[in-house]
């Protein structure tokens, strides 16, 4: 990993990493909530692979960024203009991952013609538009606190910070755990894969409450445009084993975007699917063939193409 920081023209610093191939294809990866640009690490060797530069950007107030006060969704595609010009980028591709999903449906919105392609794994939805009733507990729990108790809320961020340095085999972090799924579990525990997810996480808690709920506030607000006003084409990718973000809110969300496809995994969950997945999700961002060890047949999981499928049954039933 290289850390790289910009001075936006806002007189704002925002923090970047940058992973894979220095000389490859560009690619902006959005990483999720709570975290920051480190995520991007678990994509490294696949980006070296496919000759991805994968640049991972921190959100204002996470990691290496300044905060910005007031921030909202359609303050993003302006940044990533100012930072594909400072990385020499004129088109590229984006990922997101669980929150960095609604990232990268503004920047296919405001500049679909700058990208290559666009992929949301795991993605978090509008809330206002489509509520938070299948959303995991613990995000609930932290939604209702911010409207009526962000003091408490704060608090509970700091601990959360002090748990995850702690070890995921022993209390309180062994608790949580067992909150997942199976799949999710078993790839936390993989030798290194919590260290990058732990490291990720405490990026954003380590600035302190205010950035880390200044950051989820664009998730709760209204995102100031309808997802049906898309016109490029989307790639979702979901686990139906996800317990953090149901994978019944991307379905809704995809039906509304006509160029949009749909990738499931019947057993992967929040984690296991772009972690087992990593491979395969950026060969396909780059309409590349992946090798079938890294297509995650090593575990008897394979993804399933939405589109394809309903073809299929589609066929069979004539």
């Amino acid at each position: 990993m290289s850390d790289h920081t910009l001075t936006l023209t806002n007189g704002l610093t925002l923090g970047y990493a940058e992973y894979g191939d220095p000389k490859g294809e560009v690619a902006f990866y959005f990483h999720g909530w709570p975290s920051s640009r480190v995520q991007g690490l678990l994509f490294d060797e696949p980006a070296k692979k496919h000759r991805i530069r994968l640049i991972c950007p921190d959100r204002p107030g996470v990691g290496l960024s300044d905060l910005q006060p007031g921030r909202t969704l359609f303050d993003w595609p302006d940044t990533l203009t100012q930072l594909a010009a400072h990385v020499g980028a004129d088109n590229y591709h984006v990922l997101g991952w669980s929150g960095g999903g609604p990232y990268v449906l503004v920047t296919a919105l405001k500049l679909h013609k700058r990208l290559l392609s666009a992929s949301i794994i795991c993605g978090a939805p509008p809330l206002k538009f489509l509520g938070d009733r299948d959303m995991f507990w613990l995000y609930r729990l932290m939604i209702q606190l911010r409207h009526y108790f962000p003091t408490i809320l704060g608090t509970l961020l700091r601990l959360g910070g002090l748990a995850a340095k702690g070890s995921p085999h022993k209390a309180p972090l062994r608790w949580l755990m067992k909150l997942l799924g199976e799949e999710d579990r078993r790839v936390l525990l993989l030798p290194g894969i919590y260290d990058v997810v732990r490291d990720a996480t405490l990026g954003a808690l380590n600035r302190g409450p205010r950035s880390v709920i200044a950051d989820a506030d664009i998730y709760l607000s209204e995102w100031g445009f309808e997802v049906s006003q898309i016109d490029f084409p989307i790639r979702f990718l979901h686990g139906k084993q996800d317990r953090n973000i149901a994978w019944t809110y991307t379905e809704r969300v995809a039906s509304l975007i006509p160029a949009a496809t749909t990738v499931w995994s019947e057993i992967d969950g929040h984690y296991s699917l772009p972690i087992t997945h990593a491979e395969q999700i950026l060969a396909s961002a780059l309409q590349k063939p992946a090798s079938p060890d890294d297509a995650g047949q090593q575990n008897g999981n394979t993804l399933v193409d939405g589109e394809l499928l309903a073809s299929v049954l589609r066929r069979q039933s004539r």
